[in-house]
C-alpha cells in the first residue's frame, strides 16, 4: 500500500470514528461554528450601540477608569474587549471576539443533555445553535444578548447534569454562569423568573399525572412528610443544604461584585475595587457605590414606561406591532427551527408516553419568550429574537431527530419513497439555513433589506477615511506643522448639540445622531471639534485645515463650495437614513492634486493622511483650547460612580 493509499485509509477511518460518535460530531460542529464566526468578522461597519460599547471598552484601557454604565447594559464584554484592544488593538473585528468566541462555543453545550436527548437530537442541538442565521449573525455583533443567553443555556444544562450526577459542584458553575450572564446584560433577572414559572408547569404536570403515586395530593404528602422528618431529626444533609446554599449565593454576589464595581485609575480620589483589595476597610464604600450604581441600572431597565413604541398610540398597539415583527423574523431568518420547534413540542408533550422534563422546560422557556419579549422592548431589534431561539434549539433538535429517524426506519424497511421524502426535507432545510445564513451574515451584512438589520445600522461604510487618517500615509507633501491638531470636525446643526456635554468625545458632537463616528474617531485616535455653522467653521480653518469635515447633506450645502480640495464620500448613517458627507482633504496626499469639488460631487476612496502631531494646541468653536500630551487628565472624569462629568475641553 503506498502513502497516498494509507492516508486515505486513515482519513476514512477517522471519519467514521467521528461519524459514529455524537460527542464527536458534536465537537465538529462547534469548530466550524467558531470558524464561520470569524471569517469576515470585521467586514461590516459597526452598528450605533457596536460603536458605543467598544469606545467605553476602550476608553477603560486608555484610562484605567470603568463603572457600570446601564445604557450600554452589563460591564462584563467592556472588560473582556478592554484586554484584547490591548493585546491586538481596537476594531471592529477585535470588538467583536468574544461575542463570536461565545456564539461559536455554545453548540458543546449540547453535551450537558447527552443523557436526556438521542444520538441524532444531540447533533441537531449543535448543529442549530451552530449555523441558525439569526444566532450567526448576533454572534458577530458587539452586543451581549447573544453572550447572556449562551450563559444562561449553559448554566441550565449544568443544573441538569447537577441532578443527573447528584454533584454539587455544577450548580457552584451554574451560579457563576448567572452571575455572569447578569453582568453581560440585565435581563439575565428575567431568565431566571421564566425559569421558575418553567418549573411550575413542570411540578404541575407532574402532580397532574404522577408517575409514582396516584394523585399529585400523595406526592405533596410524601415529599412534606419526608421533609418534616428531616427537620425533626436535624439531619446533617439539611446542614449541608444550607451550607451550600450560602456558598452558591456567595459566588454569584462575589462574581457581580468583580464586575460591578468600579475601577478608578492610580492616584484617583475615588475609590475603586483594587484600592479596597489592598485597604479592606474601603470595602464598605466600595460596596455602597456598586450597589448604589445597580439599583439606578435595574431602575431604568424595569421601572417600566408608559411610552408606547413602534409609532403607536397604546401600549396594546405597540405590543402587536412588536409582536408582529418578532414573528416575522422567526418566519424569515429562523423559520426551520421555529417549525421543527413547535413540532418537537408537540410530539414530546402529546405523542411520548413519557415526556422529557428537559425538553418541556427548554420549549416553555422559549415560548415564553416569544410572547413577553415584545412586551419589555420601546425599539425593536431583532437581536430579542435570540433569547427566545437559544432554548427554542432544544424542542426544534427534538423534531429534527424525530425526521431523522422516521427517514431511517423507511430505508431501514425498504420503503424508498418516504426515506427519499424526508431526505429532500432535511436537504431543503439545509439549503434553506445556508441561503439565509450566506445572505444575512455575509452579502448583505448592512444592507436595509436585510431583516436582521436594524435602524441604527450605517449602510455605508464611513471607515476608509478615518483609517486613512490613522495611517499617516500622507507622503512628504503633507504639512501638518501648519495645522492646529483638528482632525475632524462635525458640522451642522444635525451633529452638533447645544448643550455640549456628550458622554462620549467630542462633547460636543450629539451622541444619538452620529454614533458610530465617535467610535471611529478614538480608535484612530484623533482630535475632533464640532462647528455649528460657517462662522464657527471658519474659525477653526484659520488656525488650520481639518482633515475630515463630516456633515448631512441637509447641512453640507455651504461646504461644497468652501472645502477647495476636499474628496467626498456620501454614505446612510442609519439603514436607511441621515445621508452624511464625509469631505477628506486630499491635500494631505502629496501624490494627489486638490481639486474644486461641485454640489454633488463624490469620490469612492481616501487617500492616505498624514496625522503626525506637533505637540501644540487644538483649538475649537468655543475657544477651548487643550494640549494633545495632556489629554488624559483633561477628561474632567468623576471615578468610582455612575456620573461621569465631562469637560468642555475634552479631546479623545
Amino acid at each position: 500500500m503506498d502513502d497516498s493509499a494509507r492516508l486515505r485509509t486513515r482519513f476514512s477511518s477517522a471519519l467514521s470514528g467521528v461519524a459514529s460518535d455524537p460527542r464527536r460530531l458534536v465537537v465538529a460542529v462547534a469548530a466550524v461554528a467558531l470558524l464561520v464566526r470569524l471569517v469576515s468578522l470585521g467586514g461590516r461597519v459597526a452598528h450605533f450601540d457596536e460603536g458605543r460599547v467598544a469606545y467605553w471598552a476602550l476608553h477603560y484601557l486608555e484610562t484605567g477608569e470603568i463603572s457600570y454604565r446601564y445604557i450600554v447594559h452589563g460591564p462584563l464584554i467592556q472588560y473582556v474587549d478592554a484586554a484584547l484592544f490591548g493585546l491586538l488593538g481596537p476594531s471592529d473585528a477585535v470588538a467583536r471576539l468574544p461575542v463570536a468566541g461565545g456564539g461559536g462555543l455554545l453548540p458543546l453545550a449540547a453535551l450537558l443533555f447527552r443523557e436526556h436527548l438521542r444520538d441524532e437530537e444531540l447533533v441537531a442541538l449543535a448543529a442549530l445553535l451552530a449555523f441558525n442565521p439569526v444566532l450567526l449573525y448576533y454572534s458577530r455583533f458587539l452586543r451581549s444578548t447573544l453572550l447572556v443567553a449562551a450563559f444562561a443555556f449553559v448554566a441550565f444544562g449544568l443544573l441538569v447534569r447537577a441532578v443527573d450526577t447528584r454533584r454539587v459542584r455544577y450548580v457552584y458553575a451554574a451560579s457563576a454562569l448567572v452571575a455572569l450572564a447578569f453582568a453581560a446584560k440585565e435581563n439575565a433577572l428575567v431568565y431566571l423568573l421564566v425559569w421558575v414559572g418553567a418549573t411550575a408547569l413542570l411540578v404541575d404536570h407532574e402532580l397532574f399525572r404522577p408517575r409514582a403515586a396516584d394523585t399529585g395530593v400523595d406526592v405533596l404528602r410524601r415529599h412534606g412528610r419526608r421533609a418534616v422528618a428531616a427537620v425533626r431529626a436535624r439531619d446533617r444533609r439539611l446542614l449541608r443544604l444550607g451550607c451550600h446554599i450560602v456558598g452558591v449565593v456567595g459566588v454569584a454576589a462575589l462574581v457581580t461584585l468583580f464586575f460591578f464595581a468600579p475601577r478608578t485609575p492610580t492616584g484617583s480620589e475615588a475609590v475603586g475595587l483594587w484600592e479596597a483589595v489592598a485597604r479592606p476597610r474601603l470595602f464598605p464604600a466600595v460596596i455602597d457605590v456598586t450597589v448604589a450604581d445597580m439599583q439606578n441600572g435595574l431602575a431604568y431597565w424595569f421601572g417600566g414606561t408608559t411610552e408606547p413604541g413602534c409609532h403607536e398610540e397604546s401600549v396594546v398597539t405597540a405590543y402587536v406591532c412588536f409582536l408582529g415583527r418578532f414573528l416575522e423574523t422567526l418566519a424569515v431568518a429562523a423559520g426551520p427551527l421555529t417549525v421543527f420547534a413547535l413540532g418537537g413540542f408537540l410530539v414530546e408533550r402529546y405523542a411520548t408516553p413519557r415526556p422529557r422534563a428537559v425538553v418541556l422546560f427548554a420549549a416553555y422557556w422559549g415560548l415564553v419568550s416569544v410572547v413577553g419579549y415584545p412586551l419589555g422592548t420601546d425599539i425593536y431589534g431583532a437581536w430579542i429574537t435570540v433569547n427566545a431561539l437559544v432554548p427554542l434549539a432544544v424542542p426544534a433538535a427534538v423534531g429534527l431527530g424525530f425526521v431523522f429517524r422516521r427517514g431511517r426506519e423507511a430505508l431501514a424497511s425498504g420503503d424508498r419513497l418516504r426515506a427519499v421524502v424526508v431526505a429532500c426535507v432535511l436537504l431543503l432545510v439545509v439549503g434553506q439555513v445556508g441561503a439565509t445564513a450566506a445572505t444575512t451574515v455575509y452579502l448583505q451584512p448592512q444592507s436595509e433589506e436585510n431583516p436582521l438589520v436594524q435602524y441604527a445600522q450605517p449602510i455605508g461604510d464611513v471607515r476608509p477615511a478615518f483609517d486613512s487618517l490613522s495611517t499617516g500615509a500622507g507622503g512628504a507633501g503633507t504639512d501638518r506643522d501648519a495645522d492646529t491638531g483638528v482632525d475632524v470636525v462635525f458640522y451642522g446643526e444635525t451633529f452638533v448639540t447645544d448643550s455640549g456635554e456628550s458622554t462620549i468625545p467630542p462633547p460636543c458632537a450629539d451622541l444619538q445622531r452620529a454614533l458610530p463616528l465617535q467610535w471611529y474617531v478614538a480608535r484612530a485616535d484623533l482630535n475632533a471639534t464640532c462647528a455649528a455653522d460657517r462662522a464657527a467653521l471658519a474659525e477653526i480653518r484659520e488656525e488650520g485645515e481639518p482633515a475630515l469635515v463630516v456633515s448631512t447633506t441637509e447641512d453640507a450645502d455651504p461646504l461644497y463650495a468652501t472645502l477647495d480640495g476636499y474628496g467626498t464620500r456620501t454614505v446612510d448613517l442609519r439603514a436607511p437614513g441621515r445621508e452624511t458627507v464625509l469631505f477628506v482633504d486630499r491635500r494631505r496626499n502629496a501624490s494627489e492634486k486638490p481639486t474644486r469639488l461641485t454640489r454633488g460631487a463624490r469620490s469612492g476612496g481616501f487617500p492616505g493622511v498624514d496625522t503626525s502631531f506637533d505637540g501644540r494646541s487644538a483649538s475649537s468653536p468655543s475657544g477651548c483650547a487643550v494640549d494633545r500630551s495632556e489629554t488624559l487628565t483633561k477628561h474632567g472624569f468623576v471615578y468610582g460612580s455612575s456620573t461621569v462629568v465631562h469637560s468642555m475641553c475634552y479631546l479623545n
